[in-house]
């Protein structure tokens, strides 16, 4: 009768832990609401039977995420990202391996932002275009490249970006001082990038002379 007891006292337990997990792992609307006016755009990330609700990145999140990369691995990319964009839903997303496996991939997708518009203007400059939002740089040397590495000297992540972009551009709209909008700063990287190789340089093994 005691063991009878104790296991329909276990049981009865069970059943309050895990009604307590779903009501804490479920988001109302309400809820919902005062996140999205507190971080703004708010994502949905399900996995199988379980949901977690993300914040947009932004650079800092980015700049952690890939330190925590530099140190580590891939693993703790994903890691790093979940923790700082995690805001509401199921915390098994993050703990679970079955979940986080699966959710750390689609992080991947957070990446696809517009790409920019370059345009070549007179004397070597070019204006470069994000959405509503331009500024204009001028020609990328070799000793552009140098200095800015030389101001990022512990090579963190996205830095030599920054400070090549303050040396070599010209103008720019207000919103490009927001050194924190991923959606301005990765399309910005990326054209700086493409503007450094313009041209198309393929190394092939030269073949000998016939005799």
């Amino acid at each position: 009768m005691k063991t009878k007891f104790l296991t329909l006292m276990m049981l009865l337990l069970t059943i309050v832990a895990f009604a307590k997990t779903e009501a804490m792992s479920k988001v109302t609307n309400e809820q919902l609401e005062t996140l999205e006016n507190q971080y703004g755009d708010m994502y949905e990330l399900p996995v199988g039977d379980k949901i977690a609700y993300l914040r947009e990145p932004n650079m800092v999140d980015y700049k952690r995420a890939f330190s925590a990369m530099q140190r580590g691995t891939d693993i703790d990319f994903g890691e790093a990202m979940l923790d700082a964009l995690f805001v509401a839903g199921d915390e098994d997303i993050k703990k679970v391996d079955d979940y986080f496996m699966p959710a750390r991939k689609i992080l991947i997708d957070f990446f696809n932002y517009d790409d920019a518009e370059v345009t070549p203007l007179k004397d070597g400059k070019y204006k470069i275009d994000i959405g509503e939002h331009s500024c204009v740089v001028r020609k990328i040397t070799r000793d552009d490249l140098k200095l800015a590495e030389k101001k990022n000297p512990s090579g963190k992540p996205f830095v030599t970006q920054e400070k090549l972009f303050e040396i070599v551009c010209v103008e720019k709209d207000q919103a490009f001082n927001n050194r924190g909008d991923a959606k301005i700063r990765f399309p910005l990287f990326q054209a700086i990038e493409e503007l450094q190789n313009q041209k198309v340089a393929i190394l092939k093994k030269r073949l000998p002379m016939p005799s």
